[in-house]
């Protein structure tokens, strides 16, 4: 059996975060990446298959600090050993597609075959049509159909068989 670890980095204690824009201070930051590191060096020493970040954008309140994730993905790899890294997920409308699947083919070579790829449709209006408008040139699009039209392009950079799992790092 599997588990895996999946993670909505947050900063601050409550009363950080209650205290207000816990998402704006630099040591909570550095606090959060330390912590993690801890955990997922554990996970990896304990045989955990894999580890997940999310990402969103503009959440100064200190939850789910997670804009970059194939960043905080390559973090993590190069202070473990055989854990898969991973983005539960990507939001595609928010990106460009090329980008997303060059990034996710990097991080595959970088963390030698580790590399998991998610994809999401998108989460918060507040980001997604800000972040699409400059991507794609679009205000107010659908989620949905900004998706379907990204998929098709980005799709290559998944692993989608068992049996090319564990086979290395793909050719980019």
């Amino acid at each position: 059996m599997k588990a895996s670890l999946f993670y909505l980095p947050s900063i601050g204690s409550r009363a950080e975060i209650e205290a207000g824009m816990a998402g704006m201070n630099p040591d909570f930051y550095q606090r959060m990446l330390k912590e993690l590191s801890e955990q997922i060096r554990l996970g990896d020493e304990l045989g955990y298959d894999s580890v997940s970040f999310t990402e969103h954008h503009f959440h100064i309140e200190g939850f789910e600090l997670s804009n970059n994730p194939v960043l905080l993905d390559l973090y993590f790899a190069m202070q473990t050993k055989r854990i898969r890294v991973g983005q539960l997920g990507i939001v595609l409308p928010a990106s460009n597609p090329i980008r997303v699947a060059e990034d996710i083919a990097m991080l595959d070579h970088m963390t030698g075959g580790r590399a998991n790829a998610g994809f999401a449709r998108g989460y918060q209006r507040r980001w997604v049509d800000v972040m699409a408008q400059q991507t794609h040139g679009i205000h107010g699009a659908l989620p949905n159909q900004m998706t379907r039209s990204t998929m098709p392009i980005a799709s290559p950079s998944r692993r989608t068989s068992a049996s090319s799992r564990n086979a290395g790092p793909r050719r980019c």
